[in-house]
């Protein structure tokens, strides 16, 4: 059974409440996404930490997961990377 806590996050990302992609991981653990995506914790941490490291491959992982289209989880993306660029970011 899919963790309950995807449908908030589809929810905020369609509201566009999600500001930044990190914010995404507040709501659910890396280890649930993680596991569901087969992704290796550690290499999602990164990705998650530094966006700019993102396959088109992890995009759509990620986008199957929270069951978006990929084009609705890209805004969330790119709004990391001008923080991450301008130093505005909230990094661990």
């Amino acid at each position: 059974m899919k963790d309950k806590r995807y449908s908030a996050v589809r929810s905020l990302i369609k509201a566009n409440e999600i500001k930044q992609f990190a914010d995404i991981f507040d709501i659910l653990p890396i280890t649930v996404v993680s596991k569901d995506t087969g992704t290796n914790y550690n290499t999602l941490y990164r990705r998650v930490h530094n966006p700019n490291l993102l396959t088109m491959d992890n995009l759509l992982a990620l986008a199957t997961a929270f069951e978006i289209d990929i084009m609705e989880l890209m805004p969330v993306i790119v709004k990391s990377l001008k923080a991450k660029k301008s130093g505005g970011s909230k990094t661990k």
